[in-house]
């Protein structure tokens, strides 16, 4: 089943069944070495920025105080400075003799964790644990380096790493220090002294490190040493697997997951990994047999239900997908994105009442989630409740000012309000985040057009079709903007772009023959506006033009046989 976060109140995530930290809130799970010394025992308490867990000395036995950094929510400045004070912290500790006060022993950074350790002080103990003030062992990428110490034992024989791209084991100062010198040999940093006997590096630790902090080719480079080492080594195999699903190399990774079945095939966790990676494939239907799997092997596994939902959705299949959903919710009712996904599926569905109390159950869950206010508005427009949706987009936008999707919904709604000159300011501002988004540039011309402001509409349209030239919409509007400013031949080439796409598009055909009366190409036109009336037999305005056609064309029998049709149409559509 994997490992739940210890957050149960405002996290209750489910991880994968090895992770160390919590995918969604980064704290330890329950278990985790943190270290390779201090192992979680329980939250205690949890703030805006920092999360205080009970754990064990795994030296001495000592249950002891472990205060950390939520990674999600602190930059590398206030990870400096968090170290900065618990250094500080441990020195004043040192001086502290009396029995019952509370020390701190030891500080660091443990992948993506910048924590340190508090305990109540014992007579004939030191207060600050030797480990604490020699450099924290982590793992670096980029320049900010020190020497390393020399491998000797250390290195793996028939490694082919370049000396460059090896996952070293960097040396880490706990605060900033003066910058080194030119001489590697002028280096003093303070380094306890090394074992006689020399330890093989675990790179499977190193790796598990590298991944959990997101430096995926590092991670890479020592699962690829691990599996060397040990070719029976599930997690090596699946970490690998992980990792360079990562890096965008699927099918290097479907080969990964696949070694590691061939040593567990019972692990459901594996097939619903291998089911991920299949979906990046886009192999639905081998992506379905690894759920098959994965639930016949565990039928409470949650991610497997919600993992098949989701691909169901996509594959059209929305009913299946609902009810995959709804497994997935009755084991796991407080999975917001599970939720979400129930809620996006009911959307594409039209039910959207039903969407919205979906949507509503994910934000009570997550009420930080800009991209859930976002669908929560765009339901209420959906359900002619634009003000109350503008507001939603709103609350999306301060969420998460970047979000340009977020910005482009929010102009939606100011257009639909008919608040023109405002809508436009924020497709501009959406357009400034993200300037490849064709639908914002489409709307824009749409905005600038019922402004008046046609050559600009015209422009904004240009750029919709730089980004998507498939939005056939926006060649139909273009080209009935040609039409209305007497750039017949253009418009007549738009609207044949439109037909390119669609040859059913009645509005095209329509236009077109339109366009082609006025340069008068009647026959042509009579032609387009015949494919108009056989695409859509009850639209008046069609028989109308058509009747107009034939009348100019001498042909007035046909002509009033055309209107009689229309005004029946007319009269049976009121």
């Amino acid at each position: 089943m994997g490992m739940l976060c210890l957050d149960t109140d405002s996290c209750h995530f489910q991880n994968r069944e090895r992770a160390r930290f919590c995918a969604q809130c980064g704290i330890p799970l329950q278990g985790t070495l943190v270290q390779g010394r201090y192992e979680i025992q329980l939250l205690m308490s949890k703030d805006q920025k920092t999360v205080t867990l009970q754990a064990i000395e795994r030296h001495g036995g000592q249950s002891v105080i472990v205060r950390a950094l939520l990674p999600k929510k602190a930059d590398a400045e206030e990870r400096e400075r968090f170290l900065q004070d618990a250094e500080l912290a441990a020195s004043f500790s040192d001086r502290m003799q009396e029995p019952g006060s509370i020390r701190v022993t030891d500080y660091g950074q443990d992948g993506p964790l910048a924590f340190l350790v508090k305990c109540e002080y014992m007579p004939g103990t030191s207060s600050v644990d030797p480990q604490a003030i020699r450099p924290r062992m982590t793992v670096r990428v980029g320049d900010n380096r020190v020497s390393p110490l020399q491998p000797s034992a250390s290195v793996i024989p028939g490694s082919t790493l370049d000396d460059e791209d090896e996952l070293q084991t960097q040396l880490r100062l706990a605060v900033p220090m003066p910058p080194l010198p030119v001489n590697p040999l002028a280096a003093q940093p303070r380094l306890t002294k090394p074992a006689a006997t020399p330890v093989l590096r675990d790179w499977l630790v190193e790796a598990t490190y590298a991944y959990e902090a997101g430096q995926y080719h590092d991670a890479l480079a020592a699962y690829e040493i691990s599996t060397q080492q040990n070719v029976v080594s599930v997690e090596a195999w699946s970490g690998k697997g992980a990792t360079l699903l990562h890096l965008g190399q699927p099918e290097e990774a479907l080969l990964a997951y696949d070694h590691a079945l061939s040593l567990q095939p019972n692990d459901p966790d594996l097939w619903n990994s291998r089911a991920s990676v299949l979906h990046e494939l886009h192999r639905y239907d081998e992506e379905m047999y690894c759920y098959d799997q994965a639930l016949a092997r565990n039928p409470s596994y949650a991610f497997a239900w919600s993992g098949r939902g989701m691909t169901l959705a996509e594959m059209g299949r929305s009913e299946e997908a609902i009810q995959a959903f709804d497994h997935a919710l009755l084991l796991e009712p407080r999975q917001s994105v599970i939720w979400q996904a129930m809620g996006d599926t009911l959307y594409s569905m039209q039910r959207y009442e039903e969407a919205l109390v979906a949507i509503e159950r994910a934000l009570a869950l997550d009420a930080d989630n800009a991209a859930l206010w976002d669908t929560t508005g765009n339901i209420l427009r959906r359900m002619r409740k634009t003000g109350d949706a503008l507001q939603l987009h709103e609350q999306a936008t301060n969420l998460d000012p970047n979000n340009a999707t977020a910005w482009f919904d929010k102009a939606n709604d100011l257009r639909d309000l008919r608040r023109f000159a405002e809508a436009l300011a924020v497709y501009d501002h959406t357009l400034s985040l993200d300037p490849t988004l064709a639908g914002a540039w489409y709307n824009r011309g749409n905005v600038l057009a019922a402004l008046h402001m046609y050559e600009d509409a015209l422009e904004s349209y240009d750029h919709a079709l730089d980004y998507d030239e498939g939005l056939i919409s926006a060649w139909y509007n273009k080209g009935s903007l040609l039409h209305e400013l007497e750039q017949h031949e253009q418009a007549i080439g738009a609207f044949d772009r439109a037909l390119a796409v669609d040859i059913h598009y009645t509005a095209a055909w329509n236009n077109k023959g339109l366009a082609l009366f006025a340069l008068g190409r009647l026959e042509e036109a009579l032609a387009a506006l015949d494919q108009a009336t056989s695409f859509a037999p009850d639209e008046p305005d069609a028989w109308y033009n058509k009747a107009v056609a034939l009348e100019k064309l001498g042909r007035s029998q046909e002509a009033r046989s055309c209107q009689e049709w229309a005004q029946k149409l007319e009269q049976q559509q009121k």
